[in-house]
C-alpha cells in the first residue's frame, strides 16, 4: 500500500519549469525615468548665440585695433606738420599787392604764391581807395581748417592801401580767404572786399 501511494504522489507532481520573471524596479526609482533637463546655456540655440557673440566681439576688437593704428599714424603726421609750420626767422621781405574783388569771392584765386624757403616776410598790400571808410577789419580764414587771424581797426596808409606783413612760415599749403570790412561811424562793419590767396 505504501508503494501505491508513492506512485500516486509522483503522478500528481508536475516537473519544475524555469520561467523568466520581470525584476521589480529598484527602490526609490520611477518606472519610466525621464532624461535630465538641460541648463539654458547647454541648449543648442544658446551655444550658437554665444558663438556668434564671441565672433562679433572678435571682429570689433580687430576693427578697433585697425582704427587705433590709423589714428596713431594720423597723429604722427599732424605732429610732423606742426613741426614744419613752426614759425622760423625770416631772412628777407617780399611785397605782394593784391586787388580785392569788390563784389564777392572770385571764381578763381586772386593770387597764387609758392611758399618761400627759407621763410620771408610777406608784405600784403590791399588797395581800398574805392571804399570811403576811415578804418577797416581784416579776417583771414584757411579753407577747410578755420579762422587764422582777425585784425580790428586797421588804418590805410597814405596811398589808401591796407598793409599787413606776415611771416611766410605761418602759412601752410592751401587756400586762404581774406575778408575786408569797413567801419561805419556807428562802429558797424560793412563788407567791401574779398581776396582768395593760394599758397603752394
Amino acid at each position: 500500500m505504501t508503494e501505491t501511494k508513492s506512485k500516486k504522489l509522483f503522478r500528481l507532481r508536475r516537473p519544475a519549469v524555469q520561467t523568466e520573471l520581470d525584476l521589480p524596479p529598484p527602490a526609490g526609482a520611477p518606472e519610466d525615468a525621464a532624461e535630465p533637463a538641460l541648463e539654458w546655456w547647454q541648449r543648442p540655440v544658446a551655444v550658437a548665440a554665444l558663438a556668434g557673440l564671441a565672433a562679433l566681439l572678435l571682429a570689433l576688437a580687430v576693427a578697433g585695433n585697425v582704427s587705433a593704428r590709423r589714428d596713431r599714424a594720423a597723429a604722427a603726421a599732424l605732429e610732423r606738420q606742426v613741426r614744419i609750420l613752426t614759425l622760423r626767422p625770416a631772412t628777407q621781405e617780399r611785397a605782394l599787392r593784391i586787388e580785392p574783388n569788390r563784389r564777392s569771392w572770385s571764381a578763381a584765386p586772386d593770387a597764387a604764391i609758392r611758399r618761400p624757403e627759407p621763410p620771408e616776410l610777406l608784405a600784403l598790400y590791399l588797395p581800398v581807395a574805392y571804399a570811403e571808410f576811415p578804418a577797416f577789419a581784416l579776417t583771414i580764414d584757411k579753407v577747410d581748417q578755420g579762422r587764422m587771424m582777425v585784425v580790428h581797426r586797421m588804418m590805410p596808409d597814405s596811398n589808401r592801401d591796407l598793409r599787413l606783413t606776415l611771416n611766410s612760415s605761418a602759412f601752410g599749403a592751401g587756400e586762404y580767404r581774406i575778408r575786408i570790412q569797413g567801419y561805419t561811424w556807428r562802429g558797424q562793419r560793412v563788407d567791401v572786399g574779398w581776396v582768395r590767396l593760394v599758397v603752394n
